[in-house]
This record gives C-alpha cells, sequence and structure tokens, in this order.
C-alpha cells in the first residue's frame, strides 16, 4: 500500500486501518501527557524536593484507552454529525447539540476519574487517582480540553483531506 493509497482510499479496511492508526497514535500522546498530569499524586517522595512520578505499572495504559473510547465517541459525533451542520449554515441545534456533548463529556470524565479510575486503582491496591486538591480540573481537562484537541486534529484532517480531493477533481476538470 502506497502513501496516497493510505489517506484518500475509500476502502473500509485502508479507512480502518487510517483510523486506527490515528488513535493508536492519541492513546500513546494521551498515556505521555496523562503520565505527566499524575505525576506526584501518590504522595510519596524519595528526598524532600524530589518529584515522583506514576509509572506504567499504575495502570496508565488500561485508563488512557477508556479516555481515548470517551475522546473518539466525542470526536466521531462532533465530525459526522454537528460540524456538517456547522457548514450547511445551521447555527443554533449544532451549537446547542455542541455545548450538550461539552456537558456529557465533563460528566463522563468525572464520574471516570471520580469513580472509575479509584476503582481500577483499588484492584491492585495502588494510590488513590481521585488524590487531587481541585475536583473541577481532572473532568475540565479530560472532559472538555482533551477532547477539544483531537476533534480539532481530526477534523482538520478530515477537511484539509477533503480539499485536497476537490482541487485534485478541479485541476482534471481543467484538463
Amino acid at each position: 500500500m502506497q502513501w496516497h493509497e493510505f489517506v484518500f482510499s475509500k476502502k473500509p479496511v485502508h479507512r480502518l486501518l487510517r483510523h486506527s492508526v490515528f488513535w493508536a497514535a492519541w492513546w500513546i500522546y494521551g498515556s505521555l501527557c496523562y503520565y505527566l498530569f499524575q505525576r506526584s499524586l501518590s504522595g510519596e517522595r524519595a528526598l524532600p524536593n524530589e518529584t515522583t512520578y506514576v509509572t506504567v505499572g499504575s495502570l496508565i495504559l488500561l485508563k488512557t484507552f477508556l479516555l481515548v473510547l470517551m475522546d473518539a465517541a466525542a470526536c466521531y459525533i462532533f465530525i459526522y454529525f454537528l460540524l456538517p451542520q456547522f457548514i450547511k449554515g445551521k447555527w443554533l441545534k449544532p451549537l446547542v447539540n455542541t455545548i450538550l456533548l461539552g456537558i456529557f463529556m465533563f460528566g463522563a470524565a468525572w464520574f471516570m476519574y471520580w469513580s472509575v479510575f479509584p476503582f481500577v486503582d483499588s484492584l491492585l491496591s495502588q494510590y488513590k487517582a481521585n488524590f487531587y486538591f481541585t475536583h473541577f480540573w481532572p473532568a475540565v481537562y479530560l472532559g472538555l480540553i482533551d477532547p477539544l484537541k483531537v476533534v480539532a486534529a481530526a477534523a482538520i484532517i478530515t477537511y484539509v483531506k477533503y480539499w485536497w480531493e476537490k482541487q485534485k477533481e478541479s485541476e482534471r476538470l481543467e484538463r
């Protein structure tokens, strides 16, 4: 398979592979960000001014996989349902639905961070995930800011690809 075929093919196999590569890359990025986000939450320090970090053995990959599933749901809802309505010039309904999606994502992240993650941590008797000093920041970051980044990246990729296809079609028609 060539690069052009990977990016522009309409075949379901290539499309699935393309989406899998995107979400795997997002999972790796999310794991690194979550790793840095969770540093020093264990409260253990080797020396007085030394910061400790969460280890990969602390189920970071499972937690970030759950977050990627949440991000993917928000991304596909926005890209395939809400964004086309915005492009068609309908503003009120998709705007309200986007706000509702944001509220849902905030609630889902709140539930995941304060209920699911501590349960996962308790399975291995590890540090408490909800040791965070502010209750709103994890839900804001994981439920609003993080999905916003992936939705923006996916929308840009989708519409640059669409623009490229239209440019090539225009060039063919001019010949």
